[in-house]
């Protein structure tokens, strides 16, 4: 085979490759119901925590509760139910607000870097 052929055939796995990658980032938002006007959906998965091998806890956020439930494979039971606050609930209207105002864990520490760095500027230009 000549060069120009492998390079051709790279040039089509690629191709494929992000055509596939975009098939799936397509799916993804889908899944979320927000593509193509489709109402959101009313119930959400917080977090989910596998604590044996096919046995889950898993939150949920129904309209203003958080659900705690346990899966196994034989049952769902209810564990506990919690309020939501006003400030979760807006939180979740708003997430790029909530990465600006800092719900990571590194935030706290980037700030007080910057506020470092700062006045040792101040100090070396006074």
């Amino acid at each position: 085979m000549s060069s120009t052929n492998w390079l051709y055939v790279a040039m089509n796995f690629a191709i494929v490759l992000a055509l596939l990658g975009g098939v799936l980032y397509v799916l993804k938002r889908m899944q979320g119901g927000n593509l193509l006007g489709m109402p959101a959906r009313k119930i959400k998965v917080i977090e989910m925590v596998s604590v044996a091998p096919r046995q889950k806890v898993v939150l949920l956020r129904v309209k203003d509760q958080d659900v705690l439930i346990g899966v196994s494979p034989q049952q769902i039971n209810a564990i506990a139910t919690f309020p939501v606050s006003a400030d979760e609930l807006q939180t979740e209207a708003n997430p790029a607000t909530a990465a600006d105002e800092g719900n990571n864990s590194l935030a706290p520490m980037a700030r007080r870097l910057s506020a470092l760095l700062a006045a040792a500027q101040n100090k070396d230009k006074a």
